[in-house]
Formats: C-alpha cells, structure tokens, sequence
C-alpha cells in the first residue's frame, strides 16, 4: 500500500493521463448504458404495466399485437374461468388541440380496456375514464408535450377526438407514448374506420387485439390462437433486439478497451521502472511485494476513473432534454463498474509478469 501510493505521488502526471483516460472511457460506458436502458424502458414500459405473464394473440400474427384480431366470442370461450384481461391496441399520429403543427404532433399507442379490468392504468392526476371519447394520457406527455387535463387529442386516420381526463405513470411501448381509454375506442374498427358523424362513438366490438394472462397456470387452447410469454412478447417488439444488442456491444468492447489501454499503459510504466526493481529485489524485497503494489495502483487508479466517470453521468443526466431516453439503473452501473474493474485488473497481470521476470543481477551488470 505503502509503495503503492508513493509512486502514485511520485508519478502524478502520469497516473493523471491515465485517470484522465478511464474517465473518458468510462463516461462513454455509463452513458452508452444509460441510453440503452432508456431506450428499452422506452419501448417496453406499458408492457410491464399490464402486470402480465401471458398475452394471448391471433395465430399467425408474428408475435405482433398490432397485427393480431380474434373474435371476441371465441376468446371470451377459451378463457372462461381465468383471470385475464381483454386488451385492444392501435397506433396513430395525433394532434394536440386539433393543431398540426410539429410540436403538436406526436406518435401515440393507444390502448383500451374494460374499465374494471386489472390493465386499467393507475390515475396519478385527474381521473378515470367515465365516458366515451375520454382518455388517461401517459405522464410523459405532460413532460415532453406539455399536454394538460382538458387538452383534445385528434387520431390523424380518423379525426376522432379524445378529451384527456387524467394522468397515469409513464407508459411507452416501441418508443411511442400512450393514451389509455376503453375497449370500444380502442378497437381496429374503430381506429380504422371515420363515422359520419364523429361525435357519435363508434360502437364495435366483437374483435380484440389480445387477451393478457396474470397467472402462471397452465393453459390449452382448441382455437387458432397463440399464446407466449411477456418475455417473449417483449422480445418480438419490432427493433427492441436490435437496440438492446447494438448498445450492448458497444458497451461490451468499450470495457475491454478501455482494460487493454490501462493495461499497456501500467505495462509500460513497469517497464520502464525495471532497474529499480531489480535494486528493490537486491535489498530483498519479494517479487510478490512488488506484484501486490502494481496491482493496488491498478485499482487505484481504475477506481478513481470510474468515480469520476459515474459522477459525470449523473450530472449529466440533470441536464438533458426530458425527450432524450436517458434511464440510470443502480443495478447495472454496479454491475458495469465491477466488470471493468475485472478486466482492468486482468490487464495490469502482464505488468505483474514482467515484474516477476526482472532478474537482479542482469539489472546490476
């Protein structure tokens, strides 16, 4: 320990391009992590929300919701005695207030459900859905659209108008933000379809999206239907996969990186103190002594850099944009930091190799 931070204090320069790396790299690692994990928070959050373990979609629908219709009767068969809850879902552009302008359009996911079913959305401000053509619109709507109770919402395919009456917690499913109302509203049919009279709802309902499943029982099914884990369900998102691969990659090379250029650098630096080691071996102190110093410094300066690197992070994260997708998680920064504190200590071995290797009496001649 002693001699550890002794050449840290002797070498400050150094030490401090080094530091000055990790941070750098471990910055680009946390922030790379904390846009991955929004992004996947972006596109699965009202997926979580319906407190699911199954979802039951049409027979060749690709795992898709929005390309699934089945016949409301059939299902209602199927699942008599279960507890599940019955579930439309659309998507659409909208306009706020009937304005079409770009900060008041925005890409919405709609979805519908019975009032008394387990789905229905938790009301943070306002209320409840009560009548037709009412919507709980997403938290984050307020936040990044200044959208307010009493705001209309006009689907663009249909010019149907919903009024917003409440608020729920933040719900995105594939990046867009959305707006619970009831089954009705929510149907294709409906979604697809302009009335004559856009003031009379549309009332069809004799097909539904999917049906979710809130226990883990066993189920058999005789129609044409399939039904998957929330799991897998997430996993077919259409470019969730992709996402999560791509930045997970990234974030993957970046720590080897960033253990490889730590760890040439403290090579060489040993290197270059062969001599002193050699003398150090003369005045007998154990090649191990010398090993445990490297090794300390290594941490050292590994834990330095990816404080800061966190620090950064953190800071950063209070001034971005709401719109940017941008989640911390405590569990995988930890999980981060004590891999690159791994790899990095992997990389300091070939330093501690060489010190092993130094032979006193070849540095004394």
């Amino acid at each position: 320990m002693f001699l550890a931070l002794k050449e840290i204090k002797k070498e400050k320069g150094r030490f401090l391009l080094i530091i000055s790396i990790v941070v750098l790299i471990s910055y680009l690692v946390y922030f790379l992590l904390g846009l991955a994990y929004g992004l996947a928070l972006d596109n699965t959050t009202a997926i979580y929300r319906l407190q699911a373990k199954k979802i039951i979609l049409a027979d060749g629908s690709n795992k898709n919701i929005q390309s699934s219709l089945i016949e409301l009767e059939t299902l209602q068969q199927e699942l008599k005695g279960l507890d599940y809850s019955l579930i439309n879902l659309g998507r659409s552009s909208a306009y706020i207030n009937g304005q079409k302008d770009d900060r008041h359009t925005i890409s919405l996911v709609i979805i519908g459900s019975e009032s008394n079913a387990k789905i229905a959305p938790t009301i943070l401000e306002g209320r409840a859905v009560m009548q037709d053509n009412e919507a709980v619109a997403s938290i984050s709507l307020k936040h990044e659209k200044d959208l307010a109770i009493g705001d209309t919402i006009k689907i663009a395919m249909n010019e149907k108008e919903f009024k917003v009456v409440g608020f729920t917690s933040e719900a995105k499913y594939n990046t867009s933000s959305v707006i619970y109302t009831d089954l009705e509203n929510a149907s294709a049919a409906s979604m697809i379809f302009k009335a004559d009279d856009t003031k009379e709802p549309i009332k069809i309902l004799k097909r539904v999206s999917a049906a979710v499943i809130h226990t883990d029982e066993p189920i058999t099914l005789t129609s044409n239907l399939e039904i998957i884990s929330i799991q897998d369900f997430i996993n077919s998102i259409p470019g969730y996969q992709a996402q999560i691969l791509t930045f997970g990659l990234m974030i993957i090379f970046l720590v080897l990186i960033s253990s490889i250029v730590l760890g040439v650098f403290l090579y060489i630096i040993t290197i270059q103190k062969k001599q002193t080691f050699g003398i150090m071996k003369v005045q007998g102190i154990s090649s191990s002594y010398i090993s445990k110093s490297v090794l300390l410094q290594t941490l050292i300066v590994s834990v330095s850099g990816l404080f800061i690197g966190i620090s950064l992070t953190y800071i950063t994260q209070l001034f971005l944009p709401v719109r940017v997708p941008f989640k911390i998680d405590l569990l995988f920064i930890i999980a981060i930091t004590l891999l690159m504190i791994f790899t990095t200590i992997l990389g300091a071995l070939f330093s501690v190799k060489s010190v092993a290797k130094v032979d006193p009496l070849e540095v004394l001649n």
